[in-house]
């Protein structure tokens, strides 16, 4: 017995100093595994364990849900991601490429309350001054209408959110707007080349990314008709929803108005029915 016993301390005692080294750095190893799934894994919600199995559709489904959930939450009037272009033209160096233009604040207790962050490119091209001028003289117009007016209450905000994916600077501009019991959203999105210094279209967006545009026509048609099924449900306890019409050349891919990438490389396709009538509805569509 007392053979085994010092046998055991000569195997430990050999090895007590590299069992604890190798005891620590495990730890740190599942600490510094942990801290990474939490923080900087993008799948950390569909694969907890990094184990990268199933990693792909799956994930990217949970991604879209997610991102389609954090819309509103988007427009926190600044700039998200670089651009590895070595040398950008812009008006001031010292500033991002997206910068706000004005912060106006307007309120009368009887007409109105004003809130609008207008945002511009801060790139030296002539491409860049025609979407400030664009932006500046829409949103300053519709503030100068709203003052003017003294017949109902009006409650106005902009707010934008910009990204850079690349060489594209994608930029996306909401109003909201509630006229007496009249309630709108409306949504303008601005992307830009800035290797080029010219607007980007969708086409040259899904040609970059190697998308099938048929492909793509039927997901946008499949997702568009679980919407509306969706709402006709509604409809038969809300008299007042109101139902897509799914004829329309707006769900078109190469008629798409708004358009956005982020940061990630994720394409939105933004249908925002305010921008026609007087309603809050948005649907989004979402493609990696």
């Amino acid at each position: 017995m007392e053979d085994k016993i010092k046998d055991t301390d000569k195997i430990l005692g050999m090895n007590r100093t590299l069992f604890f080294i190798i005891v620590i750095l495990l730890c740190i190893l599942s600490l510094s595994i942990g801290i990474y799934a939490q923080v900087f894994y993008k799948y950390s919600d569909t694969d907890p364990f990094i184990l990268g199995v199933g990693v792909g559709r799956t994930q990217d489904a949970a991604e879209i849900t997610k991102l389609k959930k954090e819309f509103n939450n988007i427009f926190t009037n600044d700039l998200t991601g670089t651009t590895s272009l070595q040398h950008i033209n812009k008006v001031n160096e010292d500033k991002e490429l997206v910068t706000t233009m004005q912060n106006i604040t307007e309120k009368d207790a009887d007409y109105y309350n004003i809130e609008a962050h207008l945002p511009q490119l801060n790139i030296k091209a002539d491409e860049a001054s025609k979407i400030n001028s664009e932006i500046k003289d829409k949103y300053i117009r519709k503030i100068e209408s709203i003052m003017d007016n003294e017949k109902e209450y009006t409650d106005y905000s902009v707010s934008f959110k910009a990204y850079i994916n690349g060489e594209l600077l994608s930029l996306i501009i909401k109003e909201n707007i509630y006229e007496g019991r009249v309630q709108s959203s409306k949504i303008t999105t601005y992307n830009y080349n800035l290797k080029g210094n010219k607007r980007a279209t969708i086409q040259e967006i899904a040609q970059s990314k190697g998308y099938d545009i048929d492909k793509l026509q039927k997901e946008i048609d499949a997702e568009m008709k679980e919407l509306n099924a969706k709402d006709e449900e509604l409809k038969n306890q809300y008299s007042e929803v109101k139902l897509r019409d799914l004829s329309s050349d707006i769900y078109k891919f190469d008629n798409t108005e708004n358009f956005i990438v982020n940061n990630d490389g994720y394409v939105y396709l933004i249908y925002a029915y305010g921008n026609t009538e007087n309603t809050n509805k948005i649907d989004l569509i979402i493609f990696e």
